[in-house]
């Protein structure tokens, strides 16, 4: 049997000239973990652009299907004709969550939703995933690994921004009636190096449900990361370098070359990042390729201890952003 997946025109706005390419690989990643099947093609179909594919088993994978960050809708796909199909949501929470906050220099959800099922597609692990973003921003990571039920912690420098997480997850939640608990902590590192401030949530989908997930953002510089989470801890490291394009409104505070340079961020802190991650995990870094050449990324990454993934389906997500910024990313395991 023929099944079409719908893809969003939002991705030919995002990715522009490259977006077939892009979904073309993210569909391999995934076809590659489930063998759903070797051949599959774009065509457009009535106006519209469709991921053609075929299977016997579209029960089994329509959950993983349905969760691809182009897939708008799905149908089978006969005689050139096409039968919706209900797509099995898997989300923990409302999907809107990442997408209500607008600000300048916020990453594309459906981006960042892309670098996620990527990290989860190549994982062994399939259940109980923690999340680490280590430099978190205002959360867009953090909330898409929520909506797929992943443990989600994240690091960011500027606390005021921290506690506009805090604020802003907290009114979502109640908004939407979700059980929850929060609590604030103070944090010191060992001998006072540093303080920090917690803000933890766990969350339930409602008073019956016993899936409980963990939330929990802090206000401190990345390069501690192996300060404040245990060894080994992370199944997938996924963070957004700096554009090195100012965004003067996130921290309002004055921004310096550590954060604002990859090069330096990365040499700081990939350390205490491969302390915390797993032996099975994945590190997933997006950067602006105009800043570091995708070579000198690898050195460093290799220099620090890291396996770069290098296959053919995962080196094809390069795309060009705006006049500054050329976006790509890059997946190292230890």
């Amino acid at each position: 049997m023929n099944y079409a997946i719908l893809i969003n025109p939002k991705h030919y706005l995002t990715y522009n000239k490259n977006t077939e390419i892009i979904i073309n690989s993210e569909f391999n990643v995934l076809n590659k973990k489930y063998n759903i099947k070797n051949d599959f093609n774009i065509k457009n179909i009535c106006g519209l652009n469709y991921l053609i594919f075929g299977t016997e088993e579209i029960e089994k994978y329509n959950k993983n299907i349905s969760n691809l960050s182009f897939a708008l809708g799905l149908f089978e796909y006969n005689n050139e004709m096409l039968k919706p199909i209900d797509k099995n949501n898997i989300d923990f929470v409302n999907n809107n969550i990442s997408s209500i906050l607008k600000y300048s220099g916020k990453t594309n959800e459906y981006f960042t939703k892309l670098m996620l099922n990527i990290g989860s597609n190549l994982l062994k692990k399939e259940d109980n995933i923690n999340l680490l973003d280590p430099i978190c921003g205002k959360g867009t990571t953090l909330y898409e690994g929520l909506i797929q039920g992943y443990n989600c912690y994240g690091i960011e420098i500027a606390s005021k921004v921290v506690e506009e997480i805090a604020v802003f997850l907290r009114k979502f939640l109640e908004t939407e009636r979700y059980k929850f608990n929060l609590k604030k902590e103070k944090f010191s590192g060992p001998n006072k190096s540093f303080k920090a401030e917690k803000f933890i949530f766990d969350i339930n989908k409602n008073k019956e449900s016993k899936d409980n997930k963990h939330f929990e953002v802090i206000s401190a510089n990345t390069i501690y990361a192996d300060k404040i989470y245990k060894k080994d801890f992370f199944d997938l490291i996924i963070g957004d370098l700096p554009y090195g394009v100012k965004h003067s409104n996130i921290t309002n505070e004055k921004q310096n070359s550590f954060t604002r340079s990859p090069k330096e961020l990365l040499y700081s802190s990939l350390d205490g990042w491969k302390n915390v991650l797993n032996k099975d995990g994945l590190l997933i870094l997006s950067w602006n390729t105009f800043l570091l050449k995708r070579q000198e990324f690898e050195n460093i990454l290799k220099e620090k201890g890291f396996n770069v993934l290098n296959d053919e389906s995962l080196i094809n997500f390069e795309h060009r952003v705006d006049q500054a910024i050329n976006r790509d990313f890059i997946i190292a395991k230890k």
